[in-house]
Order: structure tokens, then C-alpha cells, then sequence
């Protein structure tokens, strides 16, 4: 996040210089004429001109842009912040109600829509005061519950057949550390809380164009159209390992360190099946294996990345569908390789003015087979709030003391529920064969 920040900030200098450099540019045809004592411009300095202008309104609106991105990424680490922090800084700032809410962005906590809409417990539970993940692990796994009379006060309501139902208030502090750790989400891709195994969400499928017409002549029908996109939770178990020495020790500085292991988790799967996911069941359809998106392939054994090019046809491609799009989502790798690109003389290129963010996620592979070549990957392109993502507002823990306890481990197998839906496939492109 703060990677993006600084490329957000690096743009917005860059384009100011830009700017000014084509506000001199104007102040210097104005001189031109005033120097030549004429009252209008001439034919060629008119062109110029109206060239400068067009510069000039383009330059200013992509500066509007870039401010508006710059604040979101500067709420989205204020909020990144108060969640490592623990939930009463989280639910201590409420800047808005999200009662009624059916999508949340990268903004937007979890854990307070849950709060809003009444699924939560007691006020000061739901705030999370004296309550550590790392506390309620230990708990359930060994018994010793000295120091966590509030978190044993919830675990002996929740424990089922199945294991433990993780409160709401810490389910929602993981669930949210969880998003902040997925690329999709970061990219822009908004969550959808599921409160039960189905959920319908409406999208626009067709719009109709308006039309001129004469005076007292009919109106042109031109309805808009309505279809639905159906997420349908899928089951996802993740186990993870925790040294009984770390949950001995679970002071809240440590607490935070089990909540972001299991967070990390979490988001490796979701970003993966956001991504790729194959669409059988049990597993969701991800954005390639989605009908309608566009995809660019290159090259029949795939071609090497030798300048920026893709990236701005990809961009071109997701505005010629109407849509803006925020980022692209690629491995390392490709990173890497777009920052040794070097011209002729040796120098290192410099990206273009108005690339679009990039982030990187090892759930874009790296060895994948296209024709002879076996190490091909792929890069994402799109306008990522029309990617969302739906996750059941809890998820269960079962505590296996006894199976690693060879390695003076403990083994929690995480269980929850998400699934992917994309809702307008024309707002994304996949270029493949990347290498």
C-alpha cells in the first residue's frame, strides 16, 4: 500500500512538471504575438495552441485523478494502521454507517458492517477491548485461559461439532487483515458479506443509446437491461502451524503476528482463486477462466517483455469497453522485468506517464506452457471493483494439539466460506504468454 502510495505521488510530480512545462509553452506564444505587436495569434501559432490546450485540460484532469487516489490510499493505510492496531482503534473512528451496505470497498471494515448490522455482540465486544486473537488460540488449544476472561467468556458460547466458531468481533479482524493482504482487494475488488450460502447481486447487462428525434415523432425504445450474478459460498480450509512457545507468549504484539499468519493465508487462496480459479466445483471461477473477458495472447511460443507497450493496450482495451480501468496484477517476475528494461545506450527506461499501479502477487505463476516455452506468466488489466468478492461474515477453528505436538507445534485448521464472481467481464483483459 505504501509502495502505491509513493507511485501515486510520484505521478502526481511528474505531471506537474508536465503541466507547467505546457503553461510555458502557452505563456511563450502570447509573448511571440505581443513581441510581433499583433492582436490575434497566426495560423500556426493557433495550432499550437489549441495542441497546448488539449495538454494542458488532459494534464489537469489526470492531476484530479491522481489526488482523488492519492486521499483513498491515504484512508486505506490509515485504516491498514488501526487494523494492525486492534479493533477499538478500528470501531473507535467511524466515519460512515454501513448498515443496509451490500458491497464494501478496499475502505470499508468488515468488522463494523457486521457491527451496523446487528450481527455483532455487546458494544464494548464488538470493539474489541481487552480481546487478542493470539489469547483465543491458546484458549481453545491448551485450556490456559489466564489473562482471556473475555475471549474463554466467548469461546464457551461458540464451540460446535465442527470446532470453534470464531467470535464475530476477532473473525472480523482477521477477515479484514485478510482482505488487506489480497492483491484483488488492493487493486480495487469490493467484498460482498454473504449472511447466508447464496446471495443474488443485480448488474447492468445492457444499456439502451438514446436517440434524436423530431419534433412530435415517436420516442425510440431504449430500455436498460438487468441480469444477476450469483455467488454461492464455497468451502475453503487452510491449515496453519503455531509453535506452542508463540502462544505461550501472547501478549498482543504477538497476538498480532498469529492474526496476520492466518490473515496471510487466506488472502494467498483468495487472490489465487480470484485470479485463476478453474470454476469446478468446489472451487470458484476465476478472472481467466471467466467468458467475456478479453484475452491477449503473444506469440505462439510467447514473446519477452522488451518495452511497456502491453500494458498500455491493455489499458486501451478495458476503456474501449467503457470501463476505467485502476490496475494491473502480475508476478514479481514480470516487475522485475519492466525495471531493467534499457534502451540502446544501455540506461534504464522510464515508465510512461500515467501507468497505471502495479502490483505483484506469486499467485500469477511463472512456469506456465505456452508452445515450447515453459516458464510463461500472465498479466491482469482491469477495473478491479467490477471483481467481487463473497465471504461469510465468520469461519470455524479445530485445534489439533496432539497431531504435531512431535514438533511442539499446534495445528489449527481454519474453515470458511468466499466465492468469486466478476460482474462485468468487459472490464478486464489477461495478456498471456508473458515472458
Amino acid at each position: 500500500m505504501k509502495e502505491l502510495l509513493e507511485r501515486v505521488i510520484e505521478a502526481q510530480t511528474n505531471t506537474r512538471r508536465s503541466l507547467e512545462i505546457a503553461r510555458g509553452e502557452r505563456r511563450k506564444i502570447i509573448a511571440e504575438a505581443a513581441g510581433a505587436k499583433r492582436d490575434s495569434l497566426s495560423a500556426d501559432q493557433q495550432r499550437q495552441w489549441d495542441a497546448i490546450a488539449a495538454q494542458i485540460a488532459e494534464h489537469e484532469t489526470k492531476l484530479a485523478e491522481l489526488g482523488e487516489r492519492e486521499a483513498e490510499l491515504r484512508d486505506d493505510l490509515e485504516r491498514e494502521h488501526a487494523i494492525e492496531r486492534g479493533i477499538a482503534h478500528l470501531s473507535s473512528k467511524r466515519s460512515e454507517h454501513l448498515d443496509g451496505v451490500q458491497l464494501l470497498n478496499r475502505s470499508q471494515s468488515l468488522a463494523q458492517w457486521v457491527t451496523d448490522n446487528g450481527l455483532s455482540m455487546t458494544e464494548r465486544r464488538v470493539r474489541g477491548e481487552d480481546l487478542h486473537f493470539g489469547r483465543y488460540l491458546r484458549g481453545i488449544a491448551t485450556g490456559n485461559w489466564s489473562g482471556a476472561h473475555e475471549e474463554r467468556a466467548l469461546a464457551e458460547g461458540t464451540l460446535s461439532a465442527g470446532g470453534y466458531t470464531v467470535p464475530t468481533p476477532l473473525a472480523g479482524y482477521v477477515l479484514d487483515l485478510a482482505r488487506n493482504a489480497t492483491q484483488v482487494v488492493q487493486a480495487g475488488a469490493q467484498t460482498v458479506p454473504m449472511r447466508s450460502q447464496t446471495l443474488k447481486i443485480p448488474k447492468l447487462s445492457g444499456e439502451g443509446a438514446p436517440a434524436w428525434r423530431n419534433e412530435n415523432a415517436a420516442v425510440t425504445a431504449g430500455d436498460l437491461t438487468f441480469g444477476v450474478v450469483t455467488l454461492v459460498a464455497q468451502s475453503l480450509d487452510r491449515l496453519v502451524l503455531v509453535s506452542r512457545e508463540l502462544l505461550e507468549d501472547s501478549d498482543p504484539s504477538v497476538s498480532q503476528v498469529i492474526a496476520h499468519s492466518f490473515a496471510a493465508q487466506i488472502a494467498v487462496e483468495l487472490d489465487r482463486a480470484a485470479l485463476r480459479g478453474s470454476g469446478s466445483s468446489p472451487e470458484p471461477r476465476g478472472l481467466l477462466n471467466t467468458p467475456g473477458i478479453t484475452t491477449t495472447t503473444h506469440g505462439t511460443n510467447g514473446t519477452t517483455i522488451s518495452n511497456y507497450d502491453w500494458f498500455l493496450d491493455a489499458v486501451l482495451s478495458v476503456r474501449s469497453h467503457n470501463y476505467r480501468p485502476t490496475a494491473h496484477i502480475v508476478a514479481p517476475r514480470t516487475s522485475t522485468s519492466l525495471a531493467k528494461l534499457k534502451d540502446s545506450q544501455g540506461r534504464y527506461l522510464q515508465a510512461p506517464e500515467g501507468m497505471l499501479p502495479i502490483l505483484q502477487t506469486n499467485q500469477v505463476p511463472t512456469n506456465l506452457t505456452v508452445g515450447t516455452a515453459s516458464n510463461a506468466t500472465e498479466v491482469y488489466t482491469g477495473q478491479w471493483d467490477q471483481l467481487v468478492i463473497g465471504l461469510r461474515t465468520g469461519f470455524e477453528l479445530r485445534a489439533l494439539s496432539e497431531r504435531y505436538a512431535d514438533n511442539q507445534q499446534v495445528g489449527f485448521l481454519a474453515h470458511l466460506r468466499a466465492d468469486v464472481a466478476v460482474l462485468q467481464p468487459g472490464a478486464f483483459v489477461v495478456d498471456t504468454g508473458v515472458l
